[in-house]
């Protein structure tokens, strides 16, 4: 987890946008709606932030490898098909957005070198065209101890050191040090139920109940597109 020299960790219990945290621009508040990119759209988790975001307003564009994964249709809804590995394909979809929500995932053990690759074609992306906000999906802290409530944390234990958690580290360490203004979004454990709207948020060591919906975690992403409070933290959800 984050834990600055020059500022102290605390937990979270609930939801709210109230609080900034570490250095932020100097900017004015957004309104809605606003220009958002999302990778990972055709997703299970992804499908849920897009269809939230055209809920709330928001103008989306979908990059998806293949546009027949997502067969959505919205007037705001503008999908890119291409390789988020192709700098040149990314850095296409970046012009004219104003915040970046990533929920992409790479299988098997070739996915570390892709989902470094893609962070980085993401980012480079973000800093030329100066997009600053970057919500970014991540599997919870494989910190031993931590999340291990009930049998579901036992069982799910020996599989926290395994070469794919340790690329998501890898990731979530190379975004750390970006001067973005980053959420890293740490569900303990999705699942596809329905969205409940109530459950528990860390950033600090506090254990969060295990498993939380993909609805959820959508909903709680896309606050922090306008929100401040967890700004440069890491939040893990449950519940």
């Amino acid at each position: 987890m984050d834990k600055p020299d020059d500022m102290f960790t605390v937990s979270v219990i609930g939801l709210g946008n109230t609080v900034a945290y570490g250095p932020t621009r100097e900017q004015k508040a957004e309104e809605l709606p606003v220009p958002l990119l999302v990778f990972g759209a055709s997703g299970r988790t992804g499908r849920h932030v897009v269809n939230q975001a055209l809920s709330a307003g928001h103008t989306v564009t979908a990059f998806v490898r293949d546009r027949r994964a997502l067969p959505a249709r919205h007037p705001k809804l503008h999908v890119i098909e291409g390789d988020v590995l192709n700098p040149d394909a990314v850095d296409a979809a970046m012009l004219g957005q104003r915040a970046v929500l990533s929920a992409l995932g790479f299988p098997g053990r070739k996915g570390a070198e892709a989902l470094l690759k893609a962070t980085e074609n993401i980012v480079a992306a973000m800093q030329k065209y100066r997009v600053y906000r970057l919500i970014c999906l991540a599997p919870p802290p494989k910190k031993e101890g931590w999340v291990r409530r009930g049998l579901l944390g036992r069982l799910l234990a020996p599989f926290l050191g395994t070469p794919g958690v340790n690329a998501w580290e890898q990731q979530l360490d190379s975004i750390r040090g970006l001067p973005l203004e980053w959420v890293l979004v740490r569900p303990t454990w999705l699942t596809d139920e329905p969205a409940r709207g109530n459950y528990e948020v860390s950033v600090g060591w506090a254990e969060v109940p295990e498993g939380i919906s993909r609805a959820d975690v959508a909903a709680f992403m896309l606050e922090q597109v306008q929100g401040r409070r967890y700004v440069r933290l890491s939040p893990v959800l449950g519940g």
